[in-house]
């Protein structure tokens, strides 16, 4: 059944028209529905920075997945630095290449725009997805730590 579904998916950019379907998998992403309220994202500012890029999964239309990434510059590197920001597949179309598909067009636009690098930040109780990165290539390198303001 996977290889039946699996030729259809595709992956494209987001375009405004997805907000509704694409508010909903993020509120899967994170566990909770602070995105019913109005105005409670920056998905409109994402779409429109030409550093930011939204790609969703689509099987027949259906959204079934996002990646997003951003790029800047930073004062050590020569070259701009990317930064998969968030990566999330409906759980039903996990390990069937959906994932591995996002990671595929997040790294060849890195290639594209000749970037050092992509760097992935994961909350250090996600193992699968640690599994995932390591999967794809990626090295642990560190640790984060976050303040809200």
């Amino acid at each position: 059944m996977a290889k039946r579904w699996r030729r259809k998916v595709k992956i494209r950019l987001a375009k405004t028209e997805d907000y509704k379907e694409l508010i909903k998998l993020y509120s899967l992403f994170v566990g909770d529905n602070r995105f019913s309220k109005k105005n409670s994202d920056s998905f409109v500012k994402v779409l429109e920075n030409p550093n930011s890029y939204i790609y969703v999964a689509t099987d027949k239309q259906k959204l079934i997945g996002f990646a997003t990434l951003s790029t800047r510059n930073v004062v050590r590197y020569s070259k701009l630095i990317a930064e998969l920001d968030e990566l999330f597949v409906l759980e039903n179309y996990r390990k069937h290449g959906v994932g591995k598909k996002l990671m595929e067009i997040i790294e060849k636009k890195t290639k594209d725009l000749n970037c050092k690098g992509i760097f992935i930040q994961s909350g250090k109780d996600h193992k699968v997805a640690h599994r995932f990165y390591k999967n794809h290539g990626y090295i642990e390198r560190g640790f984060y730590f976050t303040k809200d303001l």
